[in-house]
């Protein structure tokens, strides 16, 4: 409703290829609608069980979302990749 289309597709229909792969990326970037509040709700519920000692993964909390055989993190290994992450989004360094 936020993009004025009252028929979805009607929207699609009026989309050029590029358009619609645009939304996409975004979509990945800021899911639209609530799919995007429950991942982020499954993956902080995901770092507060690795705090409690929990091997526990966002899919547990989110059924529908996809399984990963990665390790769980200790909460230094998560407070680490999360600086690593932050430091290369702001082109900033560690240290």
């Amino acid at each position: 409703m936020a993009t004025g289309w009252s028929d979805p597709d009607a929207m699609l229909d009026a989309m050029t290829p590029r358009q619609w792969r645009e939304w996409q990326a975004a979509d990945i970037v800021e899911p639209v609608g609530v799919r995007g509040i429950e991942l982020i709700l499954a993956r902080i519920g995901e770092l507060l069980a690795g705090f409690c000692g929990a091997n526990m993964k966002a899919a547990d909390f989110a059924p529908w979302l996809p399984r990963s055989e990665d390790k769980q993190l200790t909460p230094a290994e998560s407070a680490e990749a999360i600086t690593r992450h932050l430091v290369a989004l702001t082109g900033g360094k560690n240290g």
